[in-house]
């Protein structure tokens, strides 16, 4: 596998496109049904309790990696623990989730996904993961190792900051979105490649496992495994 380097500027465009474009739908999209209108002054409001939560997630064990990801998702935690207040647990939970979800689908095609005309090869994936996984923001996660072979690439991630993360913004179980969101970005990038976490139940754990599994099978075009 060829090693390859994240470009920063890259990064940096994507970063931006997502909270300028991806963010404001998303947020319009969950807040629209529950508060209408009201949804402007809900997330003015957000933006001022912001510095209070801060405060009130933060942990005098956080690591930096764990403080990094915990200031990238500040506002999801603001998000999920006002709706909470005001609208009660399952209705917070499915709106962040929704959120979460969303956000997690846009940045993993931007990550993973070559510019438009550009064939989705198995090898491209595979190069900017490892790339992401070596320096982007998903370095933060702990794994065992990454396992090549001819025809399949599979990893366990040992610690999930983002689990411990949203655990302490009040429910770890809105990590599991990522789970959804891994499942369905990788399975669409291309008929070559299937994405499973393998037999064991639960597989995640944000689903409850010890570990995350994934594993990424490349596949025959007739849909048969190589």
């Amino acid at each position: 596998m060829t090693r390859v380097s994240l470009n920063p500027w890259r990064e940096k465009r994507r970063r931006l496109a997502i909270l300028a474009g991806v963010v404001p739908r998303l947020l319009n999209g969950v807040l629209g049904p529950l508060l209408g209108w009201h949804g402007v002054p809900f997330i003015i409001g957000m933006l001022f309790a912001a510095p209070h939560y801060r405060k009130q997630f933060a942990r005098v064990t956080d690591d930096d990696g764990l403080r990094e990801v915990k200031r990238t998702f500040l506002l999801v935690g603001v998000l999920y623990n006002r709706l909470r207040d005001r609208f009660g647990e399952e209705v917070a939970y499915r709106a962040a989730h929704r959120f979460i979800y969303g956000l997690g689908n846009a940045v993993q095609r931007q990550a993973y996904f070559p510019p438009a005309g550009v064939p989705r090869k198995w090898e491209w994936f595979h190069q900017e993961h490892e790339a992401q996984i070596r320096e982007g923001f998903i370095r933060n996660n702990e794994n065992d190792g990454i396992l090549y072979s001819e025809n399949q690439v599979s990893l366990h991630i040992t610690r999930c900051r983002f689990f411990e993360a949203f655990r302490d913004m009040g429910n770890a179980k809105l990590a599991e979105a990522f789970c959804a969101s891994d499942e369905t970005v990788f399975n669409e990038y291309s008929p070559e490649m299937q994405f499973h976490r393998g037999s064991e139940v639960p597989n995640t754990i944000a689903r409850g496992a010890r570990r995350c599994t994934f594993v990424y099978n490349r596949r025959l075009q007739d849909g048969g495994q190589r």
